[in-house]
């Protein structure tokens, strides 16, 4: 009881428009990595709920109860909410979260929890570059993200330490980009205090972080001293490989995944053939030669992952991956349906659990009658795929 009166004072002394705390057993006490690795199996990101370019109307619509449960039934076992930087974040006034949207986002999570799936909760999703820029240069502004972070774990932590994981920050990547002289060590300390910063309102909520570069595996293997604190989880993304999950992607940044189209998984050679003979652009038939030479395939993806296993257990953490997935506007369905397989396959056979990148938008397994979104339609090839039917 006492333990509860000092989270209800602590929660309405962080953040003015806090709500009661829920009332719950399990609130705020630990839990061990095999609930947590339970909790994190299989999910899926809600992509393009919170983010900073979604239309704010809809905040309250664009996921429903019933959408939810479905997830739930699907079954996934938790979500990922990305939040772009600007809907709970106030540049004045980091230690106060935007009351407008704090309550169609804290609905949402609470949807999301009464279906009975966890939640990771991910509230600096897609920062601007500037954002990004102004955090590893400018003094002071890792203090004012310090300060948000304090106010989101003051609020959010009412919600049971088996339900909410907080991660930290999606994709840093300006020193990977080698922005302004600038490598990627700029990060491994800046990430830890807002951990820290987590850790003053909450000491057994798990926190989740992430190498540079995008969060990428290889940055994240060349870690060699993890975090001293408790209830960490490691976190990374792939997409490898890069020119068959993002072909035809206009925002991918690469020339040949740009103008890709078609490019088959596992390759075919008599298809990559006749795509370089079909291509007038030099990038994208380099690209497909090397492609097609590498032979790609399950054992390839395995392979790719079992090092992060190793990794793993060598500092006995939990790792997960917040994001695979495979844009599906122009490889052939059975081509991604193959991918999307075999990148879960090698997670799990790995010990990863796994967040597909997304629902129901580019990359996603859901779309919807005449726009309606009361009539979905579920892809069950991507379900079968994911090992869920």
């Amino acid at each position: 009881m006492i333990k509860q009166l000092l989270f209800l004072l602590l929660l309405v002394g962080g953040c003015s428009s806090a709500e009661p705390a829920i009332v719950d057993t399990n609130i705020g006490s630990p839990v061990s990595q095999d609930v947590v690795r339970k909790a994190l199996a299989k999910g899926v990101n809600l992509e393009n709920w919170f983010n900073d370019y979604s239309d704010a109307k809809q905040y309250g619509t664009r996921f429903t109860s019933a959408d939810l449960a479905r997830i739930k039934a699907q079954g996934f076992t938790h979500i990922r909410l990305p939040i772009g930087t600007n809907v709970l974040y106030q540049n004045e006034n980091p230690s106060q979260l935007q009351p407008n949207k704090l309550t169609f986002v804290d609905a949402a999570v609470k949807m999301a929890i009464d279906a009975g799936l966890a939640v990771v909760f991910d509230p600096i999703h897609n920062a601007d570059e500037t954002f990004e820029k102004n955090l590893a240069t400018i003094t002071g502004v890792d203090a004012k993200v310090a300060d948000y972070w304090k106010a989101v774990a003051t609020y959010f932590s009412k919600y049971p330490t088996d339900k909410i994981f907080f991660e930290v920050y999606n994709e840093p990547h300006v020193g990977t980009a080698k922005y302004g002289g600038l490598t990627s060590s700029w990060w491994w300390p800046m990430q830890l205090k807002f951990v820290k910063a987590i850790r003053q309102v909450t000491a057994n909520h798990y926190i989740i972080v992430g190498a540079e570069g995008w969060n990428g595996k290889g940055n994240l293997l060349s870690i060699t001293s993890p975090y001293s604190e408790q209830n960490i989880i490691y976190n990374f993304h792939i997409y490898d490989p890069f020119l068959f999950t993002h072909q035809g992607a206009s925002w991918a940044g690469w020339e040949p995944a740009v103008t890709a189209r078609a490019v088959p998984y596992p390759p075919k050679q008599s298809v990559i053939d006749s795509l370089i003979n079909a291509t007038t652009v030099q990038s994208l038939k380099e690209a497909l030669t090397w492609y097609g030479s590498q032979k790609y395939n399950a054992d390839s993806l395995k392979n790719w992952i079992k090092p992060v296993d190793a990794w793993a257990k060598k500092f006995n953490l939990v790792v997960t991956c917040n994001e695979f997935g495979s844009y599906k506007l122009y490889p052939t369905h059975a081509s991604r349906l193959a991918w999307i397989r075999d990148m879960r396959l090698a997670l799990e056979l790995n010990n990863i659990g796994w967040t597909m990148w997304e629902y129901d938008s580019g990359f996603g397994l859901t779309t919807y009658t005449n726009n309606d979104r009361s009539q979905p339609i579920t892809d069950d090839g991507v379900l079968v795929s994911l090992g869920l039917k």
